[in-house]
């Protein structure tokens, strides 16, 4: 992981002002050798950037277009894989350092970073102490704010456990996403600890100011409801994050090289579902593969999952 972020940083040029390491790869969620590693690069400039990649024989998409559809709908994911003949690739999402600041804090236009950057986050590169030393801030910032938008799905007493998995579970929901509805509990398991120690805290904070109280034990309970209002906030927030996620891949057979064959492979790998494509849905995927693809996705989550952030339920499990 630390090699491609040095790479990026060499190939991206003074266009870039730092590299985060998240995903499956980092805290070992269950990868495989196939397993992409997932990589934020903030950038100065999107131009730039896709310029020195381009100048590099990295990219064979036009620059223009590239930085057109990141300023449309931030983030880009983009493909790059190790030089050194390893194969290794890295899915990278991408974004200046002016939408990395919006999308952890309060104006996020949706939940795509902040679903992926509540959780466990390496710091692989930063241009000084100072650029360190804020994106730090925005990721606590995000964390902090995880209860406002967790706390009203979870229904009776809960742990801190209890929460950091029900965190996860509708950040997972918020998206149409390759995964099964068990990979929340996997991701969570995979990374227990670390949540653990860096939210159990931010819960204390609410027990003292009155927001939660003790329910006995280790457990919280929410001092009120959520109202009308504050439901329906939500319910839009998330509806608006799952079509920008459903938007974005259409947007990857424009920035992604080679995403066909990414798509079907993550998808196969972790739905378990063989994906064997017409030569019509090869030459013309979309409109004629997505829809499908949508479709296994659904089937595989399941219906009625707790993942569904449109209920609230009972997080707390005796002897979680």
């Amino acid at each position: 992981m630390r090699s491609l972020a040095a790479q990026l940083r060499g190939e991206g040029g003074d266009s870039v002002v730092a590299v985060l390491g998240y995903g499956s790869r980092l805290f070992d969620a269950d990868p495989n050798r196939h397993s992409a590693y997932d990589l934020v690069v903030v950038v100065d400039g999107y131009r730039r950037f896709y310029r020195a990649l381009a100048a590099c024989g990295r990219t064979s998409r036009s620059g223009t277009v590239l930085a057109v559809a990141n300023w449309v709908l931030a983030p880009n994911v983009i493909a790059f894989t190790d030089a050194d003949g390893s194969g290794e690739l890295a899915k990278c999402v991408v974004l200046s350092r002016r939408h990395f600041d919006r999308e952890m804090g309060a104006r996020r236009r949706d939940h795509f970073c902040v679903g992926r950057l509540v959780q466990r986050v390496a710091v692989l590169y930063g241009r000084d102490d100072e650029t360190v030393a804020w994106v730090h801030s925005r990721v606590r910032w995000a964390r902090r704010d995880a209860p406002n938008w967790t706390l009203p799905f979870i229904d009776g007493p809960f742990t801190a456990d209890d929460f950091c998995r029900r965190m996860l579970e509708v950040s997972y929901a918020g998206e149409i996403r390759p995964e099964t509805s068990g990979r929340a509990r996997v991701v969570h398991e995979a990374q227990r600890d670390t949540l653990r120690a860096t939210l159990a805290p931010i819960l204390e904070e609410l027990a003292q100011s009155g927001a939660l109280v003790r329910a006995g034990g280790d457990r919280y309970q929410s001092v009120r409801g959520t109202s009308t209002l504050a439901r329906i906030r939500l319910k839009v927030y998330f509806g608006w994050s799952k079509a920008s996620a459903t938007l974005r891949w259409l947007k990857y057979m424009v920035t992604f090289d080679n995403w066909l064959g990414y798509l079907v492979h993550k998808v196969e790998r972790r739905t378990g579902i063989a994906v064997q494509l017409t030569r019509i849905e090869r030459r013309l995927p979309v409109p004629f593969l997505l829809p499908r693809t949508i479709r296994l996705l659904r089937r595989a989550r399941g219906s009625g999952r707790p993942e569904d952030p449109g209920a609230a339920t009972s997080a707390h499990t005796p002897g979680a």
